[in-house]
């Protein structure tokens, strides 16, 4: 019987197409549910039946220290421009120590994502904290990836 230990959490990697990855120190999002409706039967007292419905998936929140990296900033801005915005793919990794090496371990992907909220640091002289600036991103899917062992 093998033991199974979880990995730890230390560092995400985000990866869309056409951006260069970066790494995160959060990430939340990582989530679905399905919904479920009850159908009320006549005669039947006792319960309701239940079905499945919609599923849903939360936007993806990833926060980092703030970076010269302006490749999240500028795909934000694209709606501002042009007045359109270019849905897409990309993957969130997690990186765990395998062997001595930072390695993915798991890795969820999403379909057609863009980012409908973007925040900078909160800045403060009197604070010596770091500078945390975050971005949300719609999608339309999560799925688990299978890695190759």
């Amino acid at each position: 019987m093998t033991i199974e230990y979880p990995y730890l959490a230390a560092s995400f990697r985000l990866q869309i197409d056409g951006i260069t990855m970066i790494d995160f120190t959060e990430c939340t999002g990582l989530a679905g549910d399905i919904g479920v409706e009850e159908y009320l039967e006549g005669g039947e007292n006792r319960f309701p039946h239940r079905f499945p419905s919609r599923a849903s998936m939360p936007n993806l929140v990833l926060k980092r220290g703030a970076t010269a990296d302006r490749g999240l900033w500028d795909w934000y801005a694209e709606y501002a421009r042009t007045g359109q915005m270019r849905p897409r793919d990309g993957e969130v990794l997690l990186l765990a120590g395998v062997d001595g090496v930072l390695t993915p371990v798991r890795v969820w992907a999403f379909r057609r994502g863009w980012p409908v909220k973007i925040t900078g640091p909160d800045l403060n002289a009197m604070s010596a904290a770091v500078a945390i600036e975050s971005v949300e991103i719609a999608h339309h899917g999560l799925s688990l990836v299978p890695l190759s062992v």
